[in-house]
């Protein structure tokens, strides 16, 4: 059974015959042309803003740049942002270069990632400060995110068209460590419906939706699998696991799950980081239902992301791991 197979299992709500580690069962596929954000280096995305390295700590991804501000008002939105059309973009070159890149398409399967949602966004755009307060006007807000929805859609139309992906994971932390960053009623007020569209979109286009968003989402879980999102990646421990995992794991794939906090912490030992990942696969595995990595895709820690693989691929044995 390859790589791909055994994930699709999961996808499918089958118990698979192994824990799919998400960096060797799937190839990421990037498209740098989609400017989201430039990642490991200091430039501006195609929406203006001003994000940049930290010199002494190169290994993270960019920040937005100290102080920067585009407006200060989400009534003043439309003033500033044009969401960019993809469909001048060169696809042919795009889906050819995938083809080269993703040479064991048949093995294993390809994702493309929207790198920030549209709450993400915002707070980019405006601070993160105005970006809350953003919220509590409501109209404009939800007008943007309804935007938001739209540029996504189009991309995955292309996406699928030339890039044949095979699951879209798509961006928005919404939780911090201890709590949401917004009530439950305000963002089903305000996220909820885009998020179906962008679910649904993927779906009707023959590819799986998973969705990122760290940190504590446990009150909305339920919304997210009411609009057909198939997994959610991050999965912290802050949402009680045992609880997700009998609530929910019937219908929904869990992702990622072993935690930074633990694996990236300074000094973590091997045995540590290992134990964090069969802590994962014990709770979130159990009779299948999850797709590993680190909660927060990648480690920032040198070598980690390996060990986590290593002790997945061990461990996550269902035959003989008796989850």
């Amino acid at each position: 059974m390859t790589e791909r197979e055994n994930m699709q299992m999961v996808w499918d709500h089958q118990c698979p015959n192994w824990v799919p580690m998400i960096g060797k069962a799937s190839q990421m596929l990037i498209t740098p042309e989609i400017n989201d954000r430039p990642l490991f280096m200091s430039g501006k995305d195609w929406f203006g803003v001003d994000w940049e390295l930290d010199p002494e700590n190169p290994q993270f991804m960019t920040h937005v740049k100290p102080g920067f501000c585009l407006f200060d008002e989400i009534s003043e939105w439309k003033e500033y942002v044009s969401f960019p059309s993809v469909k001048d973009l060169n696809w042919e070159m795009i889906g050819g270069r995938t083809k080269a890149m993703w040479a064991k398409s048949d093995e294993m399967m390809g994702y493309t990632v929207g790198n920030m949602g549209a709450f993400e966004r915002i707070n980019a755009l405006m601070g993160f400060e105005n970006g809350l307060c953003a919220l509590y006007e409501t109209e404009d807000y939800i007008d943007f995110v309804n935007a938001y929805a739209d540029y996504r859609i189009e991309q995955m139309h292309y996406i699928k068209k030339y890039m044949n992906a095979d699951f879209v994971m798509m961006h928005d932390d919404w939780g911090n460590q201890n709590n949401m960053f917004l009530s439950p009623e305000l963002w089903r007020e305000i996220f909820k419906e885009p998020e179906r569209r962008m679910v649904e979109a993927c779906r009707n286009l023959g590819m799986h939706y998973m969705h990122h968003s760290c940190g504590y989402i446990a009150p909305i879980v339920p919304d997210l699998v009411e609009i057909g999102v198939e997994s959610w990646h991050s999965v912290s421990p802050v949402n009680n696991w045992d609880e997700m995992k009998e609530k929910y794991g019937k219908d929904l794939i869990f992702a990622g799950g072993v935690d930074p906090q633990v694996t990236d912490a300074p000094g973590a030992s091997e045995e540590v980081i290992r134990q964090a990942v069969r802590d994962t696969i014990d709770s979130l595995g159990k009779d299948g239902g999850l797709l590993c990595s680190s909660a927060v895709m990648f480690s920032t820690v040198a070598g980690v992301d390996a060990i986590i693989e290593d002790e997945g691929t061990k461990y996550g044995q269902y035959k003989n791991s008796g989850n």
